[in-house]
């Protein structure tokens, strides 16, 4: 039989129950504030023993309420001479902003703080954390999630093996194998501090991103991350973007850009969103067409044009351009034109003869048709070093050659013709060994320097998050979906 404290009893049964009543402190209030729960429903209350101490016991369908919580459970124990209460199997807690399901609690009054253990889910707005021992405070909501964590919400899954959650600040901090996912992205890293609700959040810890919405994968020891577009991954960043809806490093159509700092920015506008990603220190940049070194590098994906500051080099095929700026524009994935100031220097090997070609001057400009180099145009105090073959294509001197501009044309990578305006002052060096070993003023020629498509693969390394809970859910829990969340799909699987 049900008794419910609002029927007219027996005086003593009255009295044991006002006596509960009264001891029975409040859940979401501080410790100064306790307030009365009253026992709206229990199939008895009677005392005893419990782990060597005197206890109240209500037992059976057990419905408690105060001023900011209700309770459900199968039982409920109040010690009599400590302050902490114990409430057993199929616990619902619901409090004016959250529910909570659990298989045991034990509450400390005295701290407001509470051990939740066994199948524990906290529901708060759209978010819901699942775990197997949280510690909780009702009055600051902070749950400490303390051996697994899984958080749901409408954007995604966040898993990890242990962690805080704020419920106030919508703020969190997990800890060990933490991995969030949605239907298009996907990180990992070794801890995480986030608030949802600016949409900041820090990643630590061997990092790896896989973003299929922007056809781009990331690495790195650090990554920090912004409402606003803004991304900074730092030690050992290694971005590399893609096409064609393809991880494959073996596709041509991939760019990998590594240094030891990488910052992303968006530039939004109603109609739509460009980034523009910054390298820092020692960045190494890889294409297919384009390859490059420098202290500091700009890409913007609008224009698709790379940038370089400071000991820049970029190669092209056989050809190395180096200078303090140097500029490059990417088309359909091949190299469509540099731009290099002031004083590059630009060197273009012909492997025929095992020679150096050299160009130099205050400004270069150099145009490619479909990837191919179709014109190079220095202009400003220009000097060239050109070696040429005899019939049979075997080296038999060089031009040496000054002028204000030249301006160099090429056919299917071939040199057509050249043309030098202004005062120019040439020479023909005939063959020799001094003419082999020749070099103009700034040479540069690096190969060893140029970048590689990187070996190793850019591959996450936890196994996929499970679709499936670590725990069957409680039954109260399944009345909850049932009744008000009947398309949740955690009642599918169940």
């Amino acid at each position: 039989m049900i008794h419910k404290i609002t029927q007219i009893l027996p005086k003593i049964i009255f009295l044991l129950f006002l006596f509960v009543a009264v001891q029975w402190v409040g859940w979401n209030q501080n410790v100064h504030a306790q307030n009365q729960v009253n026992i709206l429903e229990a199939d008895s209350i009677k005392g005893g023993q419990y782990e060597g101490e005197r206890v109240q016991k209500i037992l059976g369908d057990v419905h408690l309420q105060s001023e900011n919580m209700e309770m459900y459970c199968d039982s409920a124990y109040q010690f009599v001479n400590k302050n902490e209460i114990r409430a057993f199997g199929n616990i619902q807690i619901e409090t004016e902003s959250e529910k909570i399901w659990a298989d045991t609690l034990r509450y400390y009054t005295n701290i407001d703080f509470s051990q939740l253990r066994g199948r524990v889910i906290i529901e708060a707005d759209s978010t819901t954390l699942f775990g197997n021992s949280v510690d909780y405070r009702f009055s600051t909501k902070v749950a400490n999630f303390l051996d697994e964590i899984r958080l749901e919400d409408q954007r995604g899954t966040l898993v990890a093996d242990s962690g805080f959650y704020y419920r106030e600040p919508d703020s969190a901090k997990f800890y060990g194998k933490v991995q969030i996912s949605d239907s298009l992205q996907y990180l990992e890293g070794d801890s995480l501090f986030s608030n949802r609700k600016t949409k900041y959040y820090e990643l630590y810890g061997k990092v790896f991103g896989n973003d299929q919405e922007n056809d781009s994968m990331i690495m790195g020891q650090y990554l920090e991350a912004d409402s606003t577009g803004r991304r900074l991954l730092e030690g050992n960043a290694w971005l590399k973007s893609f096409q064609n809806d393809t991880v494959d490093t073996a596709q041509a159509d991939t760019t990998h850009i590594r240094a030891k700092t990488i910052l992303s920015k968006e530039q939004r506008t109603p109609t739509d969103t460009s980034a523009i990603v910054f390298g820092y220190d020692s960045v190494r940049i890889w294409s297919p067409s384009f390859a490059s070194v420098s202290d500091t590098s700009k890409y913007t994906d609008s224009t698709e044009t790379f940038e370089l500051w400071s000991n820049a080099k970029s190669w092209h095929k056989q050809i190395q351009l180096t200078g303090p700026y140097i500029r490059a524009k990417i088309v359909n994935g091949d190299i469509d034109s540099l731009i290099s100031y002031p004083r590059p220097f630009s060197v273009q090997q012909d492997t025929s003869i095992n020679r150096l070609n050299q160009i130099t001057g205050d400004t270069l400009h150099a145009d490619f048709n479909d990837g191919a180099l179709s014109e190079i145009y220095v202009f400003g105090n220009s000097k060239l070093l050109r070696f040429t073959k005899n019939d049979q294509d075997e080296s038999d001197g060089a031009v040496d050659l000054s002028a204000p501009n030249i301006r160099i044309f090429f056919e299917d990578g071939q040199l057509a013709r050249m043309k030098a305006t202004g005062a120019v002052n040439g020479s023909y060096l005939p063959e020799s060994e001094k003419t082999k070993n020749r070099r103009l003023d700034g040479f540069s020629w690096n190969p060893e320097q140029r970048p590689e498509r990187p070996q190793e693969k850019m591959q996450r390394r936890f196994p996929p998050i499970r679709k499936e809970l670590f725990f069957e859910l409680p039954r109260r829990f399944i009345l909850h979906l049932k009744e008000n969340h009947p398309d949740s799909k955690w009642l599918k699987k169940n």
